[in-house]
């Protein structure tokens, strides 16, 4: 089967601090050997990538010192000539980021080159003048600080951080959980006690799966809340946009501008009468009103007088005035109109007698 470097990029994406994890990349590289000089390559381009945190450095340097010794030992391909071509270079990038501990983890790996031979004295020669204990400088990888991340993204890292490391949980859970099952002999005598472990395993590795899927579900929805506010952001900032044109257009000394005599009257306006039917129905209504007030007024007067006579007719006769004003009288129309008609004509013959005299 040929080399496919992204399938090793996953592999060391998955590692783990268990041997059984770094055991199992290093076989399946040794089953490449014929590609070695482009797995070490692949290999360079991982690690010195800014990206890649620390700590998953670190395990690339372990199963680097796994294959390169087990080639040795089993005689398989030229692993030690390609790493060995690079390391310096890698080692020179890397130890520099690395916090204290690790550069420790990395000194004794070294270490154990220079005493079992692993590379040539041309090479160990030139991989430890780039151990050397220089200020430690602050990687950009490591997602486990997020203190320099911008607000809006510190959660979104978070997640994200935890989600990587639990696929290591994942990747080194499935390898233990694929290599008992191949284990697993149906015919022999302990296969039910066999059988049992392995589901145990199983489970061990379905609980590992279920949170790296809950993770990403966090992931999606953080994600989702960032969509969503930069989308908003994005409108917001158009509608900013479209605010300075219109201001620009409106102070454009090459355009023509309105002078303020040509401003809309805000006020209300009337229209004169057209003699319409409408006009002409308000007119009557206003005489009927008129009117009706005048024959009120004489229809006041009128009976007033009415009154006048009747009490002096009661008090010659003798009745009891009192017992008149209490009765109830309604007069007719016609009444009403001669009463009205007599008002008249002796408010006219008064005004004559005066002004004879």
């Amino acid at each position: 089967m040929s080399f496919s470097e992204d399938q090793f990029v996953s592999k060391l994406n998955a590692l783990d601090e268990t041997q059984e994890s770094i055991v199992s990349a290093s076989k399946w590289l040794l089953t490449q050997y014929k590609e070695v000089n482009q797995i070490a390559h692949c290999w360079k381009r991982f690690v010195i990538k800014p990206t890649i945190n620390t700590r998953r450095k670190l395990l690339a340097i372990y199963l680097a010192n796994d294959v390169i010794q087990q080639a040795k030992h089993k005689r398989v391909g030229d692993f030690g000539t390609a790493f060995g071509a690079i390391m310096p270079e890698v080692l020179g990038e890397v130890y520099p980021g690395l916090n204290k501990e690790m550069r420790k983890k990395v000194r004794r790996v070294v270490d154990i080159w220079k005493q079992r031979q692993v590379f040539s004295d041309k090479v160990i020669k030139d991989v430890y003048p780039k151990l050397k204990d220089t200020p430690i400088k602050p990687s950009r990888s490591d997602n486990s600080s997020v203190a320099s991340v911008v607000p809006e993204l510190r959660q979104v890292v978070s997640v994200f951080d935890q989600l990587s490391k639990s696929q290591a949980s994942v990747s080194s859970n499935k390898t233990r959980f694929d290599s008992s099952l191949e284990a697993l002999d149906p015919s022999s005598v302990v296969y039910s006690e066999n059988y049992k472990t392995v589901q145990k395993i199983g489970q061990v590795a379905k609980d590992a799966l279920q949170k790296s899927m809950e993770l990403r579900s966090q992931a999606l929805k953080e994600l989702k809340i960032m969509l969503d506010f930069q989308t908003e952001q994005a409108q917001q900032d158009q509608e900013m946009i479209n605010e300075i044109d219109a201001v620009l257009a409106a102070k454009d000394p090459s355009k023509p501008q309105p002078s303020t005599t040509e401003q809309t009257d805000l006020l209300p306006t009337y229209e004169a009468s057209d003699g319409s039917d409408s006009d002409t129905d308000k007119s009557d209504i206003e005489e009927d009103t008129k009117s009706s007030k005048r024959h009120e007024s004489f229809g006041t007067v009128a009976e007033k007088e009415d009154m006048k006579r009747l009490k002096m007719a009661a008090a010659d006769s003798g009745g009891d005035i009192n017992a008149f004003e209490a009765e109830v009288y309604e007069p007719t129309p016609a009444e009403v109109a001669a009463n009205s008609s007599m008002a008249v004509t002796s408010s006219i013959q008064d005004l004559l007698s005066k002004l004879a005299s």
